[in-house]
This record gives C-alpha cells, sequence and structure tokens, in this order.
C-alpha cells in the first residue's frame, strides 16, 4: 500500500486516536458499528504447532479497526465523539510523568492547541516504534518458528523479532538500541512472555506527539488468545524516568485469513509535510 500522507497516513493517524474508544487499547470495542464483510470465528489451522504451542501465523487485524469495521468511505462514520481524529494529545490510558517529560509534554501540547504542527518522525516515514507499533494500524503478519516469532506490520512496514532462543539480552553496552528494542520470548502454558530493552529514547510514546521514551524504558508482554480467532497483547511500559507506575495497555487482534500483508511504501508519494514531518495542509 502506498501512503498519500493527505489521505492514507492522515486516515491511519486518525485511527491511532480510535484506537482508544474502538480497540481494546484502554477502551471497549463498538459492538454498533457494522462488522467488514469477512466472517469471524475461525482460528489459524493447525490449531498448533508440532512443538504443541498454539499457532498464530497468520494476518491479524485490530479489534473494531479499519479492516475490522467498515466505517464507510472516510473512515469515520459511526465513531464516537470525542477529540478530532487529528488532533495530537496524550493516551488518556498513559499514567503521571515525571519532571522534565511532564512539562515537555504540556508545552507540546500547548503548541498543538495554538494551531502549530507538531514535528512528527512518523510522518517522515521513520518507522513509529514500540510500543505505537502495536496499533497495527493495517494489521499485522505473524510469522511463528521454534526459535523467533516475526511481528510484521503492515503501517510504515514495521518489523520486530522475539527471539525464543535466547534466555538473556546482550549486555547493556553490547546492545544497539533500536525502534522496536530488543525482544526475547518464553512460553508460559499457551502465554506467550515478550521482554523488550534497547528501545531508541527518540521513539515517541504517543502518536503526532513527539514525547521521548527515556533511557531505561522496558516493555513486557503477554500474548494469549481468548477465542481461537482472537490474540490479545497485554502490554506494560515500565519507564521509570518517564513514569510514576508502569503503564498498562491491552490490544486485541482478530484473525483474517482472507487477508495478506501488502507492501506499504510511505516514500511513494509523501506530500504535505516538511522537513520536520509538520503539516502543511
Amino acid at each position: 500500500m502506498s501512503a498519500i500522507h493527505g489521505i492514507a497516513v492522515t486516515v491511519a493517524l486518525g485511527l491511532l486516536t480510535l484506537s482508544g474508544t474502538t480497540m481494546a487499547a484502554g477502551g471497549t470495542v463498538d459492538s454498533s458499528a457494522p462488522r467488514a464483510a469477512n466472517a469471524h470465528g475461525a482460528g489459524p489451522h493447525p490449531a498448533r504447532l508440532a512443538d504443541g504451542k498454539p499457532n498464530w501465523t497468520g494476518f491479524w487485524v485490530p479489534v473494531g479497526g479499519l479492516l475490522d469495521v467498515y466505517r464507510g468511505l472516510n473512515g469515520l462514520d459511526g465513531v464516537p465523539g470525542g477529540l478530532s481524529v487529528n488532533t495530537p494529545h496524550a493516551d488518556p490510558s498513559a499514567p503521571e510523568m515525571k519532571s522534565p517529560y511532564k512539562e515537555k509534554l504540556a508545552k507540546l501540547l500547548e503548541k498543538a492547541k495554538s494551531g502549530q504542527s507538531l514535528p512528527d518522525k512518523v510522518a517522515l516515514c521513520f518507522p513509529p516504534g514500540m510500543p505505537q507499533m502495536m496499533y497495527m494500524v493495517y494489521g499485522m503478519e505473524v510469522l511463528q518458528t521454534p526459535k523467533i516469532i516475526a511481528l510484521t506490520s503492515e503501517w510504515q512496514a514495521a518489523s520486530r523479532r522475539i527471539w525464543m532462543d535466547l534466555k538473556e539480552h546482550p549486555p547493556a553496552e553490547e546492545l544497539e538500541d533500536t525502534y522496536t528494542g530488543h525482544s526475547i520470548g518464553h512460553w508460559e502454558g499457551d502465554t506467550l512472555v515478550v521482554d523488550t530493552v534497547g528501545i531508541r529514547t527518540e521513539v515517541p510514546y504517543f502518536s503526532q506527539v513527539p514525547l521521548d521514551h527515556g533511557p531505561h524504558a522496558r516493555i513486557t508482554e503477554r500474548f494469549h488468545q481468548t477465542a481461537p480467532d482472537v490474540l490479545v497483547d497485554d502490554l506494560t511500559v515500565i519507564d521509570p524516568d518517564v513514569f510514576v507506575k508502569p503503564w498498562v495497555k491491552t490490544y486485541s487482534y482478530h484473525y483474517r485469513p482472507d487477508l495478506r500483508l501488502e507492501e506499504y511504501v510511505c516514500l511513494d508519494n509523501n506530500r504535505n509535510v516538511d522537513d520536520q514531518g509538520r503539516a502543511k495542509f
């Protein structure tokens, strides 16, 4: 999918705002909205791999998201009222912040409130990074093996690897910080437990608001199924430099065997942003 910032990415960023009300990202699913035509119910086949672990290989879309609920040609029909879809704001589920991050956020939001555009690296085609990547606006592909589980987001073609054959992260002095960090995982019954460190500090926590990570951020996740076609990611951000307590979020995804990962090239026809990622329209 090629991204045209006047249309596709603007809608995508708007859907990040919707995640608090239509996805299970600190909100509830809007059950009154019409579902996409494809029926849900069946999960990946076979349900388990040869090693006995749950099989999650396939394509998954956010519950209540763009590919799960049809919201008309503009993507907004039936959306609950509240913030404008393109109004920069902090995630309301985030805990209280510490100084100087608290003051920095307040200044950024005040600028946005006055009508000033904020720098946005994602609008310049940089990866969203963790945890923003898990919004999975256009869905994600899971490729599962005993040693590696790969998660690829169609949005921004972002990808992360969960190393199942590693018991520990590399030493801090040897670890190169990246947008998605370094993830290791293990199974606790049918629950996949993932620990992620080494996330670049300039990765923003919020959509359209350039508030950075602290240098000691850590993310833990517990993936599990609540139904054959529902995968849940219980995600906890532990950032002692930024937040006064852990930030807990939940993302839910529907299995969609009728869909496949499509090419997403943000740089194709990337318009209406300046060299800082600020909107020009």
